[in-house]
Formats: structure tokens, C-alpha cells, sequence
């Protein structure tokens, strides 16, 4: 039997085995370690001298030719490394590390050898720490690589590319045509020669797909004529999953030239590099080309789904289908040349067929807008409207011939795919609008239809059981088809306006980094150090933008703010409009200081000019100040508010608008009043509708002594009851109140629930008091006066005489 020792030997000498062994792996894993992070260090140092060396050499290069060049250069000889994920190396070894100090405290109690796992635990040690240095190292140089092909960007993009086009230009265009077609025939050759086809499994995917989209291509056909007619014979019955089916078809009707491109495209892929280009992304740029132009010219067949889908009128869908048609003549070919174009790296000063083709494609689409925008009607009925959309689109083809025109073709190259990606996203934009539109008509539509059905099926059963009398109080629907309506369409355009503001945003972020150029252009710097920012050209354009949203946010969000959210909620009258003018104060507020913060004026440096300017204008625009603080205590305390009518001093009217200074009363002469509104924080003045509109009127009639009191109670008590204006409660009261010179005294007091009812209420009571005292014989009484004559001496000699009064005629003997 062995001696227990003898077991420890073994394991010792098994362990040191072990132990030479990843010894001998762990100096080859670190050797490989340090010599990664040897160059990349390497590389990190080259690229940040680059880095320093940039901005001296744009000083010393700027307005010469070879700056271009000189930046492409650069940015060709970027480090091209593939970040490797190292974490789970780096927790293999840091658990390796883990079980040799176990092993090795293991060994050190079994007084066993160590030196070979120490040693091997030191080189563990070194190998971890040369992982977490290259780690480190190669987020460095990713980030610092990234940072700095986007600061070339942004020089490329604000750098001619190629001398103006002038005079000179155009007489050298011969022989610079025949060196590029000699230069393009031996890169196409070289191209074809590096290509290698590629057979993978995308590939037969694409090839599968096309088979079976082109076999079931008639099948797709008679669908769309189908539905078509389906919704042309029974548009109150189609359904409406009916669109986004016929869409999708549609779009499956027009894939398979799309998938061929693809297919081609990934066949012919290859990597691009200083000396090859790849045909596969010209065919890929090609394929969505394609398919949003053969989708596009499908939907708007005069007679097809635009027409019965969308009703749009057939001259609009007959025109927009020939402007795509010129369109796809000039956009299908140039995509295919500009993929290849934007692949050069330092070719784009001598790309004259680019430049021409460019310039050329721009003239062109120039006047193919001008005239679709003078075919089509006005849109949205507005000619100021369509004039605007119309220069919006006229500024692409003009903003890119200009850039060509002054030597920035390899500006105008960048901006034709950003304007072309911007293309797809706003037709996908109309069409999905349109197509969620009409979905919800086709949704209302069948409710509708639902409904009244409904309503038909109840009325049957209630006669045939006999009940006329609870068929007419059968009740309305929960839910109002229209409001319904009108909530899915706000609710889908915001949806779709969120959804699209993203993705523009997606596509124009990488052009975003050549504009920071601009932040470097200054037109205003000052000439000592008092504290002022200088103002720069990306500052001012900033400043500008932001006015420009401000204003239509100003104009626009309080009116989508109440169609959105306000209208849903159960408020009282007059606070929606308090909300959403406070909003626009709020929002001119926002911009203000955004503006001046985008133009360097902080508030730290403003504040004393504006304490300043506050206590003169203070005293100055006394009455202005208490104007504008008394505003706001109106939109806060709301004592009036949009909409109620008061008095204020011999003015009564109803307060059509609440201002930051003034308030609008409309008098009942249809006349507006400006109110400065101190007068309704000063003043007394009577709110008729603050809170309750219901108002109290007080009729008074006097009737003849000797009259009837109950029966003139009754009467007037009646009167009021069968007004149906007249409020129940509080009930009516006639009161016999005073006993007058020659009349009874008595009051009617009625409420009525609207102020609009006073007057109306105040005739009709006035006409029935006087038709049923007159019918029950009670007299109203007025003021009578009796005159008598005191000179009676007179009057008896007058008698004596027999003398006629004088003035009358005098008898003849």
C-alpha cells in the first residue's frame, strides 16, 4: 500500500505538468496580446498627430485645389480594425486566475513546489492587464477614428471638390471626357476582374422570392381589379382592411424587378477599396430606385387605386403618373452612376461626366417640377399653399446645379442621396396617410351602416310588439360616428407625424456633423475681450431656424393642443382659450431665450441691462406694466373669461378676446371695445355668467284700485309657469308689494338659465300679462291726472253774458 505522501507527489508532479504547459500557451496568448496592442497604439498616436496636423494644413491649403484631395487622403488611410470583443477572453482568464491561486494555496499547505505556479500566476496577471490596456486602446482608437472621419467630413463637405465651371471648364470638357472614358474603361475592367460572384444563401433566398412573386404575379393582378370594383360597387360595405391588403399586394406586384436588382447587387458584391468599386451597391441603390417608382407609377394609374382608393381626380393621378414616368428616365440611370461616383477616393476633381451628369439630371428635374406644379390644381385649395410646396421642391435641383456650378460636386454628390432618401420618405408619408384615411372612412362608413341597422332591427321589434309610443324614445348610439372619426384621423396623422419626424431625422443626422463647419464661420467677432461671444454663420442659421419653428408652433400647437387634449376634457368655458394663450406665451417666452442663448447673449450678461431697462421702462410705461401684470393675473384669477358677458361702467357686452394689455368686448351693436385690463383688477364691474348664468328678472305691474289681488296672483303666477323659459327652480313669486298713487303695486320674479332668454322671456310675459287682464277684466292702471278750475267768478259772468267761448262762430240775426 502507497504512503499517503506519495499521492501529493503525484499531483505536484501532475500540476507542474499542467503548469508548463499553460505556461508556454500563456506567453504565446500574451506575446499576440502585446504585439495587437502595439499597434494600435501605434495607430491611436499616428491618429491623433493626424488630428493635430488637420487644422494646420486646412490654414495652409484653404482656396487651393489640392485641399480636396489632400482631406480624401486622410481619410483613406483611417485605421481599418474590427473592434474585438475581448470580455469573454478577459473573464476566462480572470477565472483561470481564480483557480491557480487556489491550486497554488493548495500547494503552499502540501508543501508541494510553487515556483512554476507562481510564475505561471505572474504571467496570468500580465496577460490580464495587457487585455484591459487593449480594451482600453481600442475604445481610444474607435472613438478617436470616429471623431476624426468626422471632422474630415465635415471639411469635405464645406471643400470644392473641382475648379468652378467656367469658360475654361467647358473648353477642356473634350479632353478631360477622353481621359475619364479611358481611366472608366480600365476600372470597369480592373472591376470586373476583382468581382467574385457570391452563391450564398441570400442570394437563392432572393431567386426563390422572385420565382414565386412572378408566378403569382396575374394572381395579384385580378386581386387589385377586385378590390377595385369592390370598392367602386360598395364603398358603405368594404372593409376596412380592404387598403392596407390591396397595398400590400400591390407592392408584391411590383417586387420582383426590385428582388433582381437585389439579387444582382449581392451577387456582384465585392469589397470597395482605393483601387475597386463595388457594382453590388450600385445595384442595391438601383433596386430602391425601382421600387418606390414602380409602386408609385402602379398607384397612380388614372383609372387605378389612387382613383378609387384615395379619390384623388384622374387628371391629378394621370399627371402625377407622367411626371414619375420622366422622373424614373432620369432617376434610374443617375442613381446608378452616382453609387458608383460617391465610391471614388480621390477621383472627384477629375470626374468631369459626374459633374456634367449631375448638373445636367438637376436642369432637368428643375423643369420637370415647374411643370407638374403648373398642371396640378392648387393644393389644399390654397394657391399661396401650393406656390409654397412649389419652391420648396424648386430649391433641390437649383441648391444642387449651384453646387456644381461653383466646385462643391462632391457636396452636391452627398446631398443628391440625402435629398433622394428624404423622396422615399415622404412618398411613404402620402401614401400611409392617405391609406390610414381612408381605412377610418371605410371603419366610420360600416358603423354608420352598423348602426342604423340597429336602430331599423329595434324599431321593428317595439311595432311588432304593438309599443309605438317607446319606439320614439329608443336612444342614440354610445358612440358618435363623426367624433369618432375625427378622433382616429388626429390621432393617426400625429402618430404619423412623430413616426416621420424620426425617421428624417435618422436620415439627415450623418449631414448634421457637416454643418458644425459653420459654427467656425464667424460674421461678427468682437475687437476686445468684454465678455461678448463672437457670432458665428452656424449661430445666426440656428437663430433663424428657431424663429421660424417658434412661429409656426406659436400659430399652430394651442390649436392642436385644443383639438388633441382640450376638447376631450370637460372644461368650463373660457379656460381652453386661458390654457392655450398662456401656452403661446410660454412658447414666445422659450424662444426668446432660446434665440439669444444660440446668439451668446447669456443671461449673466444680460441681467443688469435688463434690471436696467425694467425700472426705466417701469416709470416710463407705467400704465403699459399695469396693463400687461394685470393680463396675467386675468389668465391666472380668470374673473372673466372668453365668452361671458359683462358690464362695466355703461359697458355691457360680451368679451370676445383676453389679450396680454387689453381685453375685446363685443357690445350688442356688434361693436369691439378695447378694454385695458387694469380697468377689471381696479374696477367694479358685473360678470353676468362668472358662475351661474342664471339671472333673476323682476316684471312689475300695477293694476286699478278695486281690482281682484287673487285673481291677479293666479294669473301671473300661471304666466310664469307656462313660459318654458322660465327656470322651475327657484319657482316663480308674484308679490303685492306697495300701494301706489293710483295703482296696486305687484312684481313677477322669474329666473331664466341663459341671458340670451332676459329679453325674449321680458316680451313674451309682458304680451300674456296684458292679453289675460284683459281677458279677466283687471284694468292696469296709469297715472291720471284731473285739472281743476278755481277762477269761478269768471266763469259766472261768462255764463251771464251768454257770450260764446272765443274762436267759436257767432249766430246771425
Amino acid at each position: 500500500m502507497r504512503h499517503p505522501l506519495s499521492w501529493f507527489i503525484y499531483i505536484g508532479l501532475f500540476c507542474f505538468s499542467l503548469a508548463s504547459i499553460n505556461i508556454a500557451r500563456a506567453q504565446d496568448e500574451g506575446m499576440e496580446y502585446e504585439q495587437t496592442l502595439a499597434q494600435l497604439e501605434q495607430q491611436l498616436a499616428e491618429l491623433r498627430q493626424n488630428k493635430a496636423d488637420l487644422d494646420q494644413q486646412y490654414e495652409n491649403l484653404a482656396g487651393s485645389r489640392l485641399l480636396h484631395r489632400v482631406l480624401l487622403e486622410q481619410r483613406a488611410s483611417l485605421p481599418r480594425f474590427t473592434i474585438t470583443d475581448l470580455n469573454d477572453v478577459l473573464a476566462e482568464h480572470r477565472l483561470a486566475l481564480f483557480y491557480l491561486q487556489r491550486q497554488l494555496r493548495q500547494a503552499e499547505e502540501a508543501n508541494l513546489p510553487t515556483e512554476q505556479l507562481r510564475l505561471e500566476k505572474e504571467r496570468l496577471e500580465a496577460t490580464i492587464e495587457t487585455l484591459v490596456t487593449l480594451m482600453d486602446t481600442q475604445r481610444q482608437l474607435s472613438v478617436a477614428t470616429q471623431n476624426f472621419a468626422a471632422q474630415l467630413e465635415e471639411y469635405l463637405f464645406w471643400t470644392p471638390s473641382e475648379p468652378p465651371i467656367n469658360r475654361d471648364w467647358w473648353l477642356a470638357l473634350p479632353q478631360r471626357t477622353e481621359q475619364q472614358l479611358t481611366r472608366i474603361q480600365s476600372a470597369t475592367s480592373a472591376m470586373l476582374r476583382n468581382v467574385s460572384l457570391q452563391w450564398n444563401g441570400y442570394v437563392l433566398f432572393l431567386l426563390i422570392a422572385l420565382g414565386l412573386l412572378a408566378w403569382k404575379r396575374p394572381y395579384f393582378k385580378r386581386s387589385l381589379k377586385t378590390y377595385e370594383s369592390e370598392v367602386r360597387n360598395t364603398e358603405t360595405q368594404a372593409s376596412p382592411w380592404l387598403v392596407p391588403i390591396a397595398l400590400t399586394k400591390m407592392a408584391l406586384y411590383v417586387l420582383p424587378g426590385t428582388i433582381a436588382l437585389l439579387a444582382l447587387g449581392q451577387f456582384f458584391h465585392s469589397p470597395s477599396d482605393a483601387e475597386h468599386l463595388n457594382p453590388g451597391a450600385a445595384f442595391t441603390a438601383l433596386a430602391f430606385a425601382w421600387f418606390m417608382l414602380s409602386f408609385l407609377h402602379k398607384l397612380t394609374n388614372p383609372n387605378g387605386f389612387a382613383h378609387h382608393y384615395f379619390n384623388w381626380p384622374k387628371e391629378t393621378c394621370a399627371r402625377l403618373r407622367k411626371f414619375l414616368w420622366l422622373l424614373g428616365c432620369m432617376l434610374l440611370p443617375l442613381t446608378f452612376v452616382l453609387a458608383f461616383a460617391i465610391q471614388q477616393t480621390t477621383l472627384y476633381a477629375e470626374d468631369v461626366l459626374g459633374s456634367l451628369s449631375l448638373l445636367l439630371a438637376s436642369l432637368y428635374l428643375l423643369g420637370i417640377i415647374i411643370w407638374l406644379f403648373v398642371k396640378l390644381p392648387p393644393l389644399y385649395a390654397s394657391l399661396y399653399v401650393h406656390r409654397a410646396i412649389a419652391g420648396a421642391f424648386l430649391i433641390l435641383p437649383i441648391s444642387l446645379m449651384l453646387m456644381v456650378f461653383n466646385g462643391y460636386y462632391y457636396t452636391a454628390l452627398k446631398l443628391s442621396g440625402y435629398y433622394l432618401a428624404t423622396f422615399y420618405v415622404l412618398s411613404a408619408w402620402v401614401i400611409l396617410e392617405a391609406s390610414i384615411h381612408r381605412s377610418i372612412q371605410l371603419s366610420t362608413e360600416r358603423l354608420r351602416v352598423q348602426q342604423a341597422d340597429e336602430r331599423a332591427r329595434a324599431l321593428a321589434e317595439l311595432e311588432a310588439a304593438g309599443d309605438t309610443e317607446q319606439s320614439k324614445e329608443i336612444p342614440e348610439p354610445e358612440v358618435d360616428p363623426e367624433q369618432a372619426y375625427q378622433q382616429a384621423i388626429r390621432l393617426g396623422r400625429f402618430v404619423l407625424l412623430v413616426v416621420f419626424t424620426f425617421v428624417l431625422f435618422t436620415v439627415w443626422s450623418d449631414a448634421t456633423v457637416a454643418l458644425q463647419y459653420l459654427d467656425t464661420q464667424f460674421i461678427w467677432q468682437p475687437s476686445d475681450d468684454v465678455g461678448v461671444f463672437p457670432v458665428s454663420l452656424g449661430a445666426l442659421l440656428t437663430a433663424a431656424f428657431i424663429t421660424i419653428v417658434s412661429v409656426i408652433l406659436v400659430r399652430n400647437l394651442p390649436g392642436l393642443l385644443e383639438m388633441l387634449v382640450l376638447s376631450r376634457l370637460n372644461l368650463e368655458m373660457g379656460t381652453s382659450y386661458a390654457v392655450t394663450s398662456l401656452l403661446n406665451y410660454v412658447l414666445v417666452g422659450i424662444a426668446v431665450v432660446a434665440i439669444f442663448g444660440t446668439l451668446g447673449m447669456q443671461w449673466s450678461q444680460l441681467q443688469w441691462l435688463a434690471a436696467g431697462l425694467t425700472v426705466g421702462l417701469g416709470f416710463g410705461l407705467q400704465a403699459i406694466f399695469a396693463n400687461f401684470v394685470s393680463g396675467l393675473i386675468l389668465f391666472f384669477e380668470r374673473p372673466v373669461r372668453v365668452g361671458d358677458i359683462v358690464t362695466l361702467d355703461n359697458l355691457s357686452g360680451r368679451v370676445s378676446k383676453i389679450r396680454i394689455r387689453a381685453t375685446v368686448i363685443t357690445d350688442f351693436d356688434r361693436r369691439d371695445i378695447v378694454v385695458p385690463n387694469q380697468n377689471f383688477i381696479t374696477s367694479k364691474f358685473v360678470n353676468w355668467s362668472l358662475s351661474n348664468t342664471v339671472t333673476r328678472i323682476t316684471i312689475k305691474v300695477g293694476v286699478a284700485y278695486g281690482s281682484n289681488l287673487e285673481k291677479t296672483r293666479e294669473i301671473l303666477l300661471d304666466i310664469a309657469d307656462k313660459e318654458s323659459r322660465i327656470q322651475k327652480d327657484p319657482p316663480p313669486q308674484a308679490l303685492f308689494l306697495s300701494f301706489g298713487e293710483s295703482t296696486l303695486d305687484h312684481e313677477l320674479r322669474v329666473h331664466v338659465g341663459a341671458l340670451k332668454d332676459r329679453n325674449p322671456t321680458i316680451d313674451a310675459v309682458n304680451r300674456e300679462i296684458d292679453r289675460r287682464f284683459r281677458e279677466a277684466g283687471i284694468e292696469i292702471a296709469f297715472n291720471q291726472i284731473d285739472v281743476h278750475f278755481r277762477n269761478e267768478l269768471g266763469i259766472e259772468k261768462l255764463i251771464e253774458r251768454r257770450e260764446p267761448p272765443q274762436g267759436s262762430p257767432q249766430k246771425s240775426d
